[in-house]
Order: structure tokens, then C-alpha cells, then sequence
């Protein structure tokens, strides 16, 4: 019975190598992601219950071992929870959205996998198998991507030049290059059979290659770190072969020529037109300072100073960037305004973990380093083993500094750190084959499990898994269901609308929000044509589930624009002031959570005169030019306020002004001022 037990675990977890292929473009929303974390999850809900029959079974010979790593990976998670329970947002730390569903549920099945993949897989043989199965599936999702840079519209990629492959994000498939990357070299370093050598070259091969297809510069820094680290580690290894340190010092000189050549001249095509390696050598540092990622990095210091041990909460940045929000961001335009991540996952965890969280994050992968080394000097593992899993720790800690983790990087972060912990930390002292077996473990006498038990348990299983797995994934696809009629027809699409939004899931508040965004595009389309009656039907069915988002996060300002869009749509539809007043309630509050975002300033300055309260609206718009003079949106919408305020000639000085300072205007804001007879020189005139 135990081994049956432990053979079907050890092919769920073969199964979860080949999640990441996973990928249903008309079935769900946000098809790259939640297949992955749906069937992610489900698989190991599966096997946490057959390992529990493990334990039970035989507790001594499956339990967690108790050592530095496997504690380290522990804190972490418990920092992750703590900052849950006292952040800024507990739901939605606790679940996450649809976008990335990484919140503390999805981590505790990662550790979980974690955990099992130390416990099951305890010897060299099961981890070169399980590798094997796992560069097969990343094959195939580095096949995916070499088909789309010869069909470059093939999978949603549409026609994008970097490749995003089954992933859905080229940061993505270039972090997932990375580790087969080096996972292949770690098997070929202690591979005998011509044909996995071939195999793991091959895979090898098309990882590397990866890596350049996805064009993503934090992926090249990655390898050069780990490379880097390869070759220094072997030069200070291998003291009594003094030709090979030669020979690794030579072509150490020649990495750093290569490099210095490339960035003398980066600014040549042939440099330029690098795959990847052409946007990293061009990107300067003045470059970054530039930038709204820097901005979002300068946002993620204020709000570590505000709450410094625990942080905002994991996934709550959204709310420390609105809080913080530097008027500065919409210079690079409105997609730029908004981060639900600081794109460094230092700074990212600082945020939202604090200097614990922090704490927590770096020493998991300084214990892997540290136990590396320790386990080489007892001779427990051998010097490729040390030197090639401490280069790819290296190399994907700096890879995701300025991204963060996916559903995809964690699963092989995890199986990589489960890999050091038992052939590191071992108490056996095993050495990785060809050198030596690893050593047996003394067993304990197993324990007799009845039917029962088994049945119970496998029954709680299936609950867990249809409860949280199931049940998401079929309201999901109602969701979509629900859009794709509203769209086409928002009648018929109402009663569907509310059987996706009566459905049993953890993400609620996104099926509100997907519903609610889509009736308000559609009323907005044409309500005359839908009849009042059932537009405003329609409208309230909206509104109602809106609001109650915003009860569940009454700190995402998201809810209370689209609130106020659709309290607008209400006063036109139905010719009533009241919307407009509950329109500008609704953004006054909103704007006490993100005092300078001009977005929420032009919404609520238009509706103020609507209002007749002008004077409230000029002063508003004049603070937000104060804030950034840049903006062209702010001039015009000033200079529309003086206009109807009967200040017309104040209008036309603003616009001089605008054009003094240099101020760009697009051409359809440029018809705007035109409409109400102001005039604009045509060298102020900036194309989208």
C-alpha cells in the first residue's frame, strides 16, 4: 500500500511539470493563468492527502526533515501569512485576483509541493527521473515559443516580436529558459548515457534559446550573474588543475571583453538587433531613473516607511501606490498609473511583507547557498552539484529583481530548493551519484491504515478540491459565458449575468467587477436602443455588485471609478441630478485615498460642473497643474472650466501659458480647445 501511495504521488507531481503548458484561450478569463493555478492546485490538494496517508502510515520515514532550508521556506511562508492577517486588505491577500491568483492560498499548495517533493523524492535516482519528466514538459513550452517566432500571431502572442509561448508573458518563458538551462547542465555534469546526454542538451539548447526569443534583459543579467558565479566558484574549486583555472581565468577575460564590447557599441544596429542582449546593454541607468518603474520603486520605500515590520499586506501594493501616488506617472500615460506590483521583488516584498518579509526572502536563498558549500566541505555532494545549484539560485534571484514570481517560477523555484534540501542537507550525508549512493534510511516499522481512513480521506480530498478548484474554474467560465453575451446582446446576456454572479467562488470580486465593466461598455454603446427600462435594469444589476466590492475593499479606488462611471451613466439616462451627487460623493472619497491621481481630479472636477460648482472644479484642476505642469489634459480641462465659469480670456492665457512651457497636445485634445474657440499653434500638436 505505501508504495503504490508513493508512486502515484511521485507521477502528480511528474503531472505538475507539464502545468505550465497548460493554456485554454476560449474558455476562461485570463486563460495563462487560471488553468495553470486551477489544475496547479487541484494536483496538489491530490497528493497533500495521499502524503498525509504517508505520514500516517509511517511518520518517522516521511516527515519534514528538520533543517536550515526547509525552516527558512517555512518563515517565509509564515511572514506571507502574518502580513495577510494584519495588511491592508486581508481577501485579497488572502486569494489575489484572476490576473495572477498568487495570494496566500495558491502559496501554502508551492510550500506544500515543497514539502512533498523533500519527502517523496528522496534519492538521486527519483530527482534525475522527476528532471527528466520536467525538461520534457519545459521542451515542449520552448518548442511553443520557437513556433511563434516563425508564426508570430500563433497563440495570442499577436504578432509580438518577443515571444510569450504558452506563459502568456515573455518575462515568463525567459525565467523558465533560464532554469532549463541550467538544469540540463546540472544532468550532463553527471550524466553517463549518450542519449539523456543529447536530451539534455537539446533542451539545453532551446532554454538558451528561450531566453533570447522573450527579449527580457533581467533574464540575461540572471545568466550573467549565474555564469559569473559558475566560473568563479570553479576557478577557486579546482586548485590542483591548474590548466582548467587557466583555461575557466581565459574565459572569464574573454566574457568581460565580450561585454565591454558590447556595451562600446551598443548603439550599433548589429548590437541593437540582439535579441534581448540589445535592450540590456541600452538600458542606462539615467534610463531607469527615467522611468515609472522607478517611480513605483521610490513609492515602494515611502509605504515600507509607513509600515516597516509587516507591510501593507501581500498583493496590497496597489493600495501604497495609490496612497503615494506621484502625479508625475501619467507623463508616460495612463497605462503607467497603474501598479499592482513595484516590478522588483525586493522592494515589492519590502512593501508588502516588511523588513520580516524581507528577512524571510533573502535567507532562503542564502541557507540554499550556505548549504551548498557546507555540504560540499562534508563531502555529502560533489563539486559540479554545489557550484551548478548555487549558480541558478544566483542567477534566478537576479532575474526576477525587477519582475516578481509567477505561477510558473514558483514551481520550479520550489522543485530546485526541494532538490538542495535533501541532497544538501541530508543527515545521511549522501553524495549525488555517479560519486556515491545515498545512504539508506533507517525505517521505522510502518503503521496498518483501514478503509475507512483511506476513503474518508480521499473523500475530503475531492471535497477540497471541487470546493476551491472546481467550483472557481466553472464560475470563471460563466463569467466569460456572461461577457461574451452582454456583449453581443446585454438582454438576453442579464439573466446569465446573474447566474455567473450567484456562483460560489472566491473571486466574486472579480466576476462583479468583469460584469459590471462590461454592462457599463454596453449601456454606454447604445442604451437608447436597449430601452430605459431594462438599461436601467441593467444599471442596477451593475451598480448593486459594485457597491458591494466596494464594501469587501473599501480601499480600491478601481471600484469607485467605475462606481461613479456608472452613477454618471444614470443622471444622463434617466435625467436625474442625484447620480451626479452620488457620482461626486463616491470620487471625493476616492480622492482622500489618492490625493494627486489626475484621473480621479478630471472625473470629479467634470462632474462638479455639472454641478454648478465651478469654482470647486477650477481649483482642483489648478492644484493638479501645480502638481505637474506637463499635462496636457489638465490645461484644456482648466481652460473648458474657465470658459463655462464665463473666464474666457483667464482660458486663453492658460493656453498661452500651456504653449510657453512646451506643453504637447494630441491632436483629439487639440479639437477639444478648438471646439470652444480657443486657438492651439499647430507646433503644440503631439501625435498619440
Amino acid at each position: 500500500m505505501k508504495e503504490k501511495i508513493e508512486q502515484l504521488i511521485k507521477w502528480l507531481i511528474y503531472a505538475v511539470f507539464f502545468v505550465p503548458l497548460l493554456v485554454f484561450p476560449s474558455s476562461y478569463i485570463f486563460p495563462f493563468i487560471v488553468p495553470k493555478i486551477i489544475f496547479f492546485r487541484s494536483l496538489v490538494e491530490i497528493m497533500t492527502v495521499l502524503y498525509v496517508l504517508l505520514l500516517i502510515i509511517n511518520w518517522q520515514q516521511y516527515k519534514p526533515k528538520f533543517n536550515y532550508l526547509n525552516v527558512a521556506v517555512f518563515l517565509f511562508l509564515l511572514s506571507f501569512a502574518v502580513s495577510t492577517f494584519v495588511g491592508t486588505d486581508i481577501y485579497h491577500s488572502f486569494w489575489d485576483n484572476h490576473e495572477r491568483m498568487l495570494g496566500l492560498f495558491t502559496l501554502l499548495h508551492y510550500v506544500a509541493f515543497y514539502f512533498i517533493c523533500a519527502g517523496v523524492l528522496r534519492n538521486w535516482k527519483d530527482w534525475k527521473w522527476a528532471s527528466r519528466i520536467f525538461l520534457i514538459g519545459g521542451f515542449f513550452v520552448m518548442f511553443i515559443a520557437w513556433l511563434q517566432t516563425q508564426i508570430s500571431d500563433l497563440l495570442l502572442n499577436g504578432g509580438a516580436t518577443r515571444v510569450s509561448s504558452t506563459l502568456g508573458n515573455p518575462i515568463y518563458v525567459g525565467g523558465y529558459g533560464l532554469f532549463l538551462l541550467f538544469l540540463s547542465v546540472l544532468l550532463l555534469s553527471c550524466e553517463k548515457n549518450n542519449f539523456w546526454k543529447w536530451f539534455y542538451g537539446v533542451v539545453g539548447f532551446f532554454g538558451f534559446m528561450g531566453m533570447f526569443w522573450s527579449g527580457n534583459r533581467g533574464t540575461m543579467l540572471g545568466l550573467v550573474a549565474g555564469v559569473a558565479f559558475a566560473l568563479v566558484a570553479y576557478i577557486i574549486v579546482l586548485k590542483k588543475y591548474p590548466k582548467i583555472r587557466y583555461g575557466l581565468l581565459t574565459l572569464t577575460m574573454l566574457g568581460i571583453l565580450s561585454i565591454s564590447l558590447l556595451y562600446t557599441f551598443k548603439h550599433t544596429s548589429f548590437v541593437q538587433n540582439l535579441p534581448a542582449i540589445g535592450r540590456a546593454v541600452n538600458t542606462s541607468f539615467e534610463d531607469i531613473k527615467t522611468s515609472p518603474r522607478w517611480i513605483a520603486w521610490e513609492i515602494a520605500i515611502e509605504s515600507w516607511e509607513e509600515k516597516p515590520i509587516f507591510g501593507w499586506g501581500p498583493n496590497n501594493y496597489f493600495y501604497a501606490f495609490n496612497e503615494h501616488y506621484q502625479s508625475k506617472s501619467l507623463d508616460f500615460g495612463y497605462g503607467e498609473t497603474w501598479f499592482d506590483n513595484a516590478h522588483n521583488i525586493v522592494l515589492n516584498t519590502l512593501a508588502v511583507q516588511g523588513a520580516f518579509g524581507l528577512l524571510t526572502y533573502f535567507s532562503v536563498f542564502i541557507v540554499a547557498l550556505v548549504g551548498l558549500v557546507m555540504a560540499y566541505r562534508k563531502k555529502s555532494i560533489d563539486f559540479n552539484f554545489m557550484i551548478i545549484g548555487g549558480a541558478f539560485v544566483v542567477a534566478h534571484f537576479i532575474s526576477v529583481v525587477t519582475v516578481f514570481e509567477d505561477p510558473t517560477s514558483y514551481i520550479y523555484l520550489m522543485f530546485w530548493l526541494a532538490l538542495i534540501s535533501v541532497l544538501s542537507f541530508n543527515p545521511n550525508g549522501a553524495l549525488v551519484e555517479p560519486v556515491k549512493k545515498m545512504a539508506s534510511t533507517i525505517i521505522n516499522q510502518d503503521n496498518k491504515i483501514g478503509n475507512g481512513l483511506i476513503i474518508g480521506t480521499v473523500v475530503f480530498g475531492i471535497f477540497v478540491v471541487f470546493i476551491f478548484n472546481i467550483q472557481p474554474a466553472r464560475a470563471n467560465q460563466k463569467t466569460l459565458d456572461a461577457i461574451r453575451t452582454l456583449m453581443s446582446d446585454p438582454v438576453i446576456g442579464m439573466p446569465v449575468a446573474k447566474e455567473a454572479l450567484e456562483f460560489t467562488s472566491p473571486h466574486i470580486d472579480d466576476i462583479r467587477n468583469d460584469i459590471g465593466r462590461t454592462v457599463s461598455q454596453s449601456l454606454n454603446a447604445g442604451w437608447q436602443k436597449i430601452g430605459k427600462e431594462k438599461s436601467n435594469e441593467l444599471l442596477s444589476l451593475a451598480t448593486d455588485n459594485v457597491e458591494k466590492n466596494l464594501i469587501l475593499h473599501p480601499l480600491d479606488i478601481r471600484n469607485q471609478l467605475a462606481l461613479a462611471q456608472m452613477y454618471q451613466l444614470g443622471a444622463i439616462m434617466n435625467n436625474n441630478a442625484m447620480y451626479a451627487i452620488k457620482a461626486e460623493s463616491v470620487l471625493e472619497d476616492a480622492l482622500k485615498k489618492s490625493p494627486k491621481r489626475q484621473q480621479i481630479i478630471y472625473s470629479l472636477s467634470g462632474i462638479k460642473l455639472q454641478l454648478n460648482k465651478s469654482a470647486e472644479a477650477i481649483k482642483m484642476l489648478e492644484e493638479a497643474i501645480s502638481d505637474n505642469p506637463r499635462i496636457g489634459e489638465s490645461y484644456w480641462r482648466l481652460a473648458y472650466a474657465y470658459k463655462v465659469s464665463d473666464q474666457e480670456q483667464k482660458a486663453v492665457e492658460l493656453i498661452k501659458i500651456s504653449q510657453d512651457r512646451g506643453v504637447k497636445f494630441t491632436e483629439q485634445e487639440q479639437g477639444i480647445i478648438s471646439q470652444f474657440n480657443l486657438v492651439v499653434s499647430t507646433s503644440s500638436i503631439k501625435k498619440r
